[in-house]
């Protein structure tokens, strides 16, 4: 008999870890004890012989939980000891890190208990188990024990206490554990639990608009087929055209209304991560003001009891389930607040009383290939880690950029990014920036001694990191989009970096956004870009036709276009020449190569539209437009120049001679997606001539068009091209501070400067 000290290290706590290893070891014969500690689940195992070990382990990995996520297991023997059976010991606090799960959507065996009139949990909003529930948005320190929890206010009656120490039981240490009888309650005006519940959805289907406190903040929630309530909720959010997301039932719901979401996509609504799933669905039944903009509908289940409570009651199968917030501000996760800030909703309020510790959005996703592609990252994903092949030397903390904002955490062999942010433009979204701060660092025992920021010193990050008083080092927002698909790929060096944004300060301090990097024997070359053109300040993201009047500058198009664009943008001509003049003479411009205002320059060209309602708005109806066109192989124009400089010049100019002869403009969009994606494979094949490297990363939020990513990968993969992209971690600036801190972990580990700020 041997004794064997076995450390599994992942999401392995609060998900019913412990109880499978006792019901394993027990099934194998095994004597022992298991315990959770910060280093994650700790075994000590007597075994008869190494073969009995091994199918032990090979269990483990192959058994798992749902809910876990196995990172490593380690194993070594250990003096002998004596066990009597296998016993589950209590949560020890140690010093090494652990890893928390996130939230997960509500599990088929707890659903079915929801709605079974014989269980005692019949009806309960706040029903969970190991497999489902709360965690991530409960949780305020480690280990993962209902005393570190929000829960720990509630204590749990006889029967759950019950299932609480049973082994056997789906229960077996479920921190959020309740019923009835001792758990959360829900509550609207004078009413409780499931007559307050049914209220709701009554109001819901006479046209209300009512906020719900959900797992990680309040929904702002109205019948979704509804276009006077839709229009009401657009109103109260300040919301004009940005798609809302709609909640329904199941995916049977779905069926009936003969939207194919078979296969890949069932998997992903269903998933314990459960996200916002965007599906094109022309032909649906919902408001038409829930998407005026494209086809594109984002779907979620309803992941929490709760919110199947309310499906199940309501007459209408779809509700809109939007971020409880005043625009642009974070959402808000107590009652006090929401009763404030959501003053304007017209149906009241359905609060509960289980507080929430860390607010989390619901996450974002579209299907790539049949996998998953996270456009916001948030419930269900956060706080899950990167794992890395390096340790970092101290802990480390990238604060991001400053528009769809995140911070990411750097220990041992992780990357933890957290959960998103928001635009760091108002105080609210700065205090939540913070919050988000202070409390990862706590969750996971940090001692940050270094900070990451991006090169623009006026970003409210960038302000804060200079304010700690620790060391910083500055890292080019683009390299940092590079690094961030690098880090969530795995790869070290040898690699290609196509970097395609909206803006970021660049090296040389002229406004960047269409990079192509080499990253090669530890050093990175910026090797191609845009042309550069005039950028009236930050006007031209909220006003893109100045972009594309630019443009028509740049390459003397403008006589030729002039009563053109008088006529589709409804100006007088005293106003576009206003506007010339400022471009001309370079009142408050700046150089940029910036993709992401090329796209929105074009759009404007091609639909007339001469403001954005949010960023990337003209690029998304540019790239709806695209979509509704056959198969397209034509594109314009253009050149790469020795000084590394892309000419788009035949570009615009093919553009402008299809508009004044009349050319379809869905045509128009998809002859200038093919152009940008034949831009991508001919960089990238440049590059491979001088490098004889062959990986390519794509990322940067212009890699949210997924037409235009389907198209690129296409051209790359035919020319043989290994090719990555985001999964669990957005394209966008969301994915920022994840490479900001994996470019700290280089630095450690391959011989990179302590900055790029004056590379170039």
């Amino acid at each position: 008999m041997k004794t064997y000290y076995i450390n599994i290290q992942g999401i392995v706590q609060g998900v019913g870890f412990r109880p499978f290893i006792y019901r394993l070891a027990n099934e194998l014969g095994i004597s022992g004890c298991v315990k959770n500690s910060t280093k994650g689940v700790e075994i000590e195992a007597n075994v008869d012989n190494e073969e009995l070990l091994k199918l032990f382990i090979n269990k483990i990995r192959k058994e798992a939980p749902l809910l876990s996520h196995i990172v490593e297991i380690n194993y070594e023997e250990i003096e002998e000891k004596h066990f009597h059976g296998f016993k589950i010991l209590h949560s020890e606090k140690r010093n090494d890190i652990t890893f928390v799960s996130p939230d997960a959507a509500i599990c088929d065996d707890c659903k079915r208990e929801l709605f079974d009139t014989n269980d005692r949990r019949f009806l309960y909003p706040f029903i969970n188990c190991t497999n489902c529930g709360p965690r991530y948005s409960i949780i305020e320190k480690i280990p993962y024990d209902r005393v570190n929890t929000t829960m720990k206010v509630f204590e749990m009656c006889d029967d759950c206490r019950k299932e609480y120490n049973q082994p056997d039981n789906r229960r077996f240490h479920a921190q959020p554990n309740c019923c009835l009888l001792c758990g959360p309650d829900v509550y609207m005006d004078n009413l409780k639990g499931i007559t307050a519940v049914k209220e709701a959805a009554k109001r819901i289907d006479e046209g209300a608009l009512l906020a719900v406190k959900g797992l990680g903040g309040y929904h702002l929630i109205c019948d979704a087929t509804n276009d006077d309530a839709v229009l009401y909720l657009r109103k109260c959010k300040k919301r004009n055209e940005k798609p809302f997301a709609v909640m329904v039932k199941d995916v049977d719901t779905l069926k009936k209304y003969k939207l194919n979401c078979e296969g890949v996509y069932s998997r992903f609504l269903n998933s314990p991560e459960a996200p916002i799933i965007l599906i094109n669905w022309k032909d649906h039944p919902l408001s038409k003001y829930i998407n005026p903009m494209n086809d594109k509908i984002g779907i979620m289940l309803a992941y929490t009891p709760l919110h199947q409570l309310i499906m199940h009651f309501t007459k209408t199968d779809f509700i809109v389930a939007t971020s409880g917030n005043q625009k642009d501000e974070p959402i808000v996760i107590d009652e006090r607040d929401a009763e404030k800030t959501l003053f304007f909703v017209n149906g009241g309020f359905l609060h509960h009383n289980r507080p929430i510790h860390n607010r989390v959005d619901d996450s974002v996703a579209a299907l790539v290939e049949n996998e998953i592609y996270v456009l916001r990252r948030g419930r269900g994903f956060a706080p899950y880690p990167i794992m890395l092949k390096n340790n970092f030397k101290e802990d480390v903390l990238g604060v991001g950029a400053h528009l769809k904002n995140s911070v990411s955490l750097g220990k041992k062999n992780y990357i933890f990014p957290s959960q998103y942010i928001g635009d760091l433009d108002n105080v609210k979204c700065c205090e939540f920036f913070k919050e988000v701060v202070h409390k990862l660092q706590n969750l996971f025992d940090a001692n940050v001694k270094v900070v990451i920021r991006d090169l623009h010193p006026d970003y409210y990050s960038s302000i804060y990191a200079e304010e700690l008083g620790l060391k910083v080092l500055k890292l080019q927002h683009h390299i940092a989009h590079f690094f961030s698909c690098m880090a969530e790929n795995g790869i070290e060096d040898n690699c290609i970096g196509v970097s395609f944004d909206g803006l970021g300060l660049g090296c040389d301090k002229k406004v960047w956004g269409s990079e192509f990097f080499v990253f090669k024997d530890d050093k990175i070359e910026r090797v191609f870009h845009l042309k550069y053109a005039r950028q009236v300040g930050d006007a031209s993201s909220k006003k893109p036709f100045l972009m594309i009047l630019s443009y028509l500058n740049q390459y003397r198009l403008l006589e030729d276009m002039q009563d053109l664009l008088i006529k589709k943008w409804d100006m007088t001509i005293n106003e576009l020449d206003f506007f010339v003049k400022v471009i001309e003479r370079g009142i408050n411009t700046i150089e940029t190569s910036s993709m992401g205002r090329f796209f929105e320059g074009i759009g404007s060209l091609i639909t007339g539209r001469v403001e954005n309602e949010f960023e990337g708005h003209t690029a998304m109806l540019l790239e709806s437009l695209a979509e509704k066109r056959p198969p397209e192989k034509r594109s314009y124009p253009f050149y790469f120049n020795e000084d590394g400089e892309i000419d788009f010049g035949g570009i615009v100019s093919g553009i402008c001679r299809d508009l004044l002869i009349g050319v379809e403009k869905e045509v128009i969009a998809a002859k200038f997606h093919n152009s940008v994606a034949e831009i991508i494979r001919e960089g990238c094949e440049k590059i491979r001539e001088f490098s004889g490297v062959n990986k390519v990363t794509l990322t940067g939020g212009v890699f949210q068009n997924l037409l235009l990513l389907s198209k690129v990968k296409d051209l790359l993969r035919k020319n043989g091209f290994e090719i990555y992209i985001h999964r669990k971690v957005p394209p966008n600036d969301g994915g920022i501070s994840l490479g900001q801190v994996y470019y700290y972990n280089l630095k450690t580990n391959l011989n990179l400067p302590d900055t790029f700020e004056k590379f170039w």
